[in-house]
């Protein structure tokens, strides 16, 4: 077998055009595998898989599953490689990052309680890098290699019509001085494709959930509704702080000691404080400019998301959980009001 060592030269990375689907499908697989194990676990009474005396920990099978996924990446080339690869790794994914608190506590416990906390800022992180990664357009080489990877299709017959629809898009963007995109222009012109597969069970509810979404954010109340409740609870959190801080102050200079604060609950109030000020200076300009108050709701949101949740899951995971929910609601509201403003401003000029 002839083999040599891969170049250490630096050379430019190729992004796919299906890479913001995978990654999601990568993430919520791997968020879907924690929750599952967690909950099975909770009603099973955290059963330990051992045999004489030695413990199988589900992190095992996370790597296994991980160095699956790889293993395909590497091994195969059509298009389902890719997606099988991302689901199975995202599943390996979540059962290595579970365990955690076993690997950044000395006596590997797995409870140890900002464990929820850590796991969330690592998703946080990855999904700012997955948008890093997905943030600009493809360049014209890209375009070019990702149509070349859906006419692999055509091979194995496997080139739909939805798929042949695509890279006729990808080659719009691309340079028409090129002779390729004329290549591969007539070549997709002339391929026999077959109809479109029935969507999948993820596809299905992606888009459920998607059609769910604008239908709620076409209703006039629904909209009023999150902002009058994003409005009201950030002046509460913003009062309420305050006199806390207050409190906590006229306790200290009385010596009273009646409430104590932990370092974790003052972040998570000063991070809380931080965003509803956000939210009150929009409230302030958003009858000159809704669309400048509109942004700073947003960057208020993303300092509840990527901050004050933080916090509040090393404090209690259960109403972390179903706030993080609500604030996931009312910043797809937040974005969909952007793109209706900027819309409407755009057709204004």
């Amino acid at each position: 077998m002839n083999w040599r060592l891969p170049s250490l030269a630096p050379k430019p990375l190729v992004r796919s055009a299906e890479a913001d689907r995978r990654l999601e499908l990568l993430m919520v697989t791997s968020v879907a595998t924690i929750l599952c194990i967690r909950f099975l676990l909770h009603v099973t009474g955290y059963p330990q898989l051992a045999v004489r005396g030695l413990h199988i920990a589900h992190v095992l099978l996370g790597g296994a599953l991980m160095v699956l996924a790889i293993v395909i990446l590497l091994a195969f080339i059509d298009r389902y490689s890719s997606d099988l690869a991302a689901v199975i790794g995202g599943i390996g994914f979540g059962a290595f990052i579970d365990e955690l608190g076993k690997f950044v506590t000395m006596d590997n416990n797995y409870f140890f309680q900002p464990t929820v906390a850590l796991i969330y800022i690592t998703f946080v992180l990855l999904y700012i890098f997955f948008q890093m990664i997905n943030g600009k357009l493809l360049t014209h080489e890209e375009c070019l290699l990702n149509v070349l990877e859906l006419v692999k299709d055509a091979v194995i017959k496997d080139l739909d019509i939805q798929e042949r629809k695509k890279a006729l898009e990808l080659l719009d963007g691309c340079d028409p001085s090129d002779p390729l995109v004329r290549v591969f222009k007539d070549m997709l012109a002339g391929m026999e494709c077959i109809p479109a597969p029935y969507p999948g069970i993820y596809t299905r509810c992606r888009e459920g959930a998607r059609r769910l979404y604008h239908w709620f954010v076409s209703r006039k109340w629904f909209v009023s509704a999150v902002i009058a409740f994003f409005v009201v609870d950030s002046v509460l959190t913003f009062f309420g702080a305050a006199l806390l801080v207050m409190i906590k102050l006229a306790d200290s200079l009385l010596h009273l000691q009646l409430i104590s604060i932990s370092m974790v609950s003052w972040l998570e109030i000063l991070a809380a404080s931080i965003s509803s000020i956000m939210v009150l200076s929009g409230v302030f300009i958003i009858r000159r400019n809704r669309l400048a108050a509109y942004y700073r709701f947003k960057s208020a949101m993303l300092i509840q998301i990527l901050l004050v949740q933080t916090f509040a899951f090393y404090r209690d995971q259960l109403s972390a959980l179903t706030m993080l929910a609500v604030n996931i609601v009312i910043f797809l509201t937040l974005r969909y009001m952007i793109a209706q403003e900027s819309a409407a401003d755009r057709a204004d000029l």
